[in-house]
């Protein structure tokens, strides 16, 4: 049985019908209170909804049923569509292997969460809805476009969680919006790169020294003690290795 619950969603801003699901604190149905939120890039990889799906998630649900003592969060996973590179890089690009250009549309994306989603979830559910307490993370290219939000979203969120970052296509653009943008908002900031992140040599070394990259300029705009990066070694750009680190971020991005 799938513990979470499913809504669709149709979005003016993408075009599209787009698939949430909502996973409730363990405590939900016993406490009479309000709960932070998580907003999370690519729900059907988080929640493992395919159509093979076998009954198990990703992990991130399991981490809170096996873990009384992370702090208690509703988790609400946002599908991808077939444009999701589109949707999730802020800026667009020319893909190198097919002379496609791609990526663009963050801010159509963002503006569907802030303005279509977030309010329904807020009415539906017992949510802390203040910027204080609503955070998003996303891996790979959801990464990046967690990243974005946190240049230009932080009157809805303040809690980033970035994993694995593609920032490679676009990284100049990124370096120089990070440059020009106020933090001032951010409660709390993760990011990380894998040292493996890809079986290609020169693709490896882009994904370390463009995520170092953001994070040398990010640590000059953020106070030291709301920001953490962290370089893991052997890591892959895989399901299996984000979530064995899963329960230590939302510890520390929950975390007073």
């Amino acid at each position: 049985m799938k513990e979470y619950n499913i809504l669709i969603m149709n979005s003016k801003e993408l075009d599209r019908d787009v698939k949430v699901y909502i996973s409730l604190p363990n405590s939900y149905d016993i406490k009479d209170q309000c709960y932070p939120v998580l907003y999370m890039n690519d729900g059907e990889v988080l929640f493992k909804d395919y159509d093979d799906y076998k009954g198990q998630s990703w992990g991130i649900m399991e981490s809170y049923k096996n873990n009384s003592n992370l702090p208690e969060v509703i988790l609400v996973g946002i599908a991808s569509g077939e444009n999701r590179n589109d949707e999730l890089f802020p800026f667009s690009f020319e893909n190198r292997r097919s002379s496609k250009v791609m990526g663009g549309k963050a801010k159509d994306y963002m503006d569907f969460i802030v303005n279509s989603l977030k309010p329904v979830i807020d009415n539906k559910y017992r949510t802390l809805s203040t910027a204080e307490n609503t955070g998003i993370l996303g891996i790979s290219v959801g990464g990046v476009c967690a990243t974005y939000a946190a240049t230009s979203y932080t009157d809805h969120f303040s809690i980033f969680g970035c994993l694995s970052n593609t920032f490679i296509p676009i990284r100049a653009k990124m370096l120089e919006l990070i440059e020009k943008s106020d933090f001032s908002k951010v409660n709390k900031m993760y990011l990380d790169v894998g040292t493996n992140e890809s079986k290609n040599e020169n693709a490896r070394i882009g994904y370390l020294e463009s995520n170092k990259e953001v994070y040398n300029v990010l640590k000059e705009k953020i106070d030291l003690e709301k920001i953490k990066f962290k370089i893991i070694e052997g890591s892959q750009h895989e399901e299996e290795d984000w979530n064995k680190r899963f329960p230590n971020i939302i510890e520390y991005l929950f975390s007073e």
